[in-house]
């Protein structure tokens, strides 16, 4: 694994991430709601690394987390004003 910001290979051992004391106030993903009803799709990022060169941290899911996200990501929408993603098509290609 490299470091997404210098392309180090010298990170840190997989540590805890919270935003503070509390281990309800952990780092979240969140996605637009699908529906008017339904609720804001969230995954905690609980793990990250950290690039021990530039000090990049690298946030990553649990593998409960990662699983829920994979069984979801069809029906995502991507967050208004977020970057775009040169890979991805737009969805009304046609």
């Amino acid at each position: 694994m490299r470091c997404g910001i210098c392309g180090s290979g010298r990170l840190s051992p997989v540590g805890e991430l919270t935003s503070s004391d509390s281990m309800q106030k952990r780092l979240r993903l969140r996605f637009p709601r699908p529906g008017a009803l339904k609720a804001r799709p969230t995954f905690h990022a609980g793990f990250a690394r950290a690039c021990r060169d530039c000090g990049a941290l690298l946030p990553f899911l649990g593998e409960e987390e990662r699983r829920r996200l994979d069984a979801e990501a069809e029906g995502l929408a991507a967050a208004e004003g977020g970057p775009a993603d040169p890979d991805s098509e737009p969805r009304d290609a046609r």
